[in-house]
């Protein structure tokens, strides 16, 4: 992004900054409307790892409702099903797994879902079936508070995604 590009980004005002970056992460608005104070930023990446470290920084159980506002694998996992009313669009060929990959898939996620109490968030961009499988069984292996940590690097990347890809501020 251009010097003159991050200018306009760092004049917005509060409630144009808000409404703008407010939703690249679920949930978290309230971490916008705290990076704001932190401006000037000299690159969308640093306006990312601000918006990321007021996540980081919260308490637990709002960093929790940030990660629940995520469509997780079990939705993932509904549209690949034909579930009506699910969100569109499956990644890493979930819609085409054999129905015993499916349900151990399904398996799978209901212990992660039941053990850290969240879905299970993954940044599947360029990722395979087996992949996916191979993290959500790694993942389920880790201690509560690592894997919370684990879900907020994810969502970050996905965040940083999603920020470079923005249009860019009109002068």
């Amino acid at each position: 992004m251009t010097e003159d590009a991050m200018l306009a980004v760092n004049k917005l005002s509060r409630d144009a900054f808000i409404a703008r970056y407010g939703s690249l992460y679920a949930n978290a608005d309230w971490a916008a409307a705290e990076a704001y104070a932190c401006r000037p930023f000299v690159s969308l990446k640093a306006l990312n790892a601000t918006l990321s470290a007021m996540i980081g920084a919260a308490p637990q159980e709002a960093q929790r409702r940030v990660l629940r506002g995520y469509v997780g694998l079990e939705a993932l996992l509904a549209v690949a099903s034909g579930v009506p009313q699910a969100p569109s669009g499956v990644p890493a060929g979930l819609d085409r797994l054999a129905p015993e990959i499916f349900a151990q898939f399904r398996s799978l996620n209901k212990a992660y879902e039941h053990r850290f109490d969240m879905p299970f968030i993954l940044d599947m961009t360029g990722l395979e079936a087996t992949d996916v499988m191979a993290a959500l069984e790694s993942r389920l292996q880790h201690k509560p508070e690592v894997e919370l940590h684990v879900a907020l690097q994810e969502i970050t990347r996905m965040a940083e995604a999603k920020l470079l890809t923005m249009p860019p501020v009109l002068a």
